[in-house]
C-alpha cells in the first residue's frame, strides 16, 4: 500500500476534542461493530453502530439530505447525551479502532512512523 487512513487512531489522543461519550464508545466492545451511515450528516461516513443505526438501518433513503440530517437528529441526540447515552450520536470510527490510545498525538505519530 502507498497510503493509509489512520484518523481513528488519533480520537483518544490527549489533544483530540472527542467527547467523553465518544471516547467511552471507542474503548468498548461496541467499537468492534461499525458501518457506513448517512443518518447523522446526510452523507455516508463510518461510525460505531448504535440504536438509531440499528433501528433505521445505517443507510436510509429517508434520511434528510446534507446538511439537514444533523438538525433532524439533534433533539434526540441532545436528550440521549444528557442521559449519558450515545444512541443518537455520531460515534465516528474506522473499521479498526484498536490503534486508539490515550497518548499525546506526537507519540502516536512517532509510533506510526516507525512502522514504515
Amino acid at each position: 500500500a502507498i497510503a493509509a487512513q489512520v484518523g481513528t487512531a488519533y480520537l483518544l489522543c490527549d489533544e483530540a476534542t472527542t467527547s467523553a461519550l465518544h471516547r467511552k464508545a471507542l474503548q468498548s466492545r461496541d467499537a468492534e461493530h461499525t458501518a457506513l451511515t448517512n443518518l447523522f450528516t446526510g452523507r455516508p461516513a463510518r461510525g460505531i453502530v448504535n440504536r438509531i443505526m440499528r433501528e433505521q438501518g445505517p443507510i436510509s433513503t429517508v434520511a434528510p439530505a446534507f446538511p439537514l440530517a444533523t438538525a433532524a437528529v439533534a433533539p434526540l441526540r441532545t436528550k440521549a447525551e444528557a442521559a449519558g447515552r450515545g444512541d443518537f450520536s455520531p460515534l465516528w470510527s474506522g473499521q479498526n479502532p484498536s490503534g486508539c490510545r490515550a497518548v499525546p498525538a506526537a507519540e502516536l505519530t512517532r509510533a506510526l512512523a516507525a512502522l514504515v
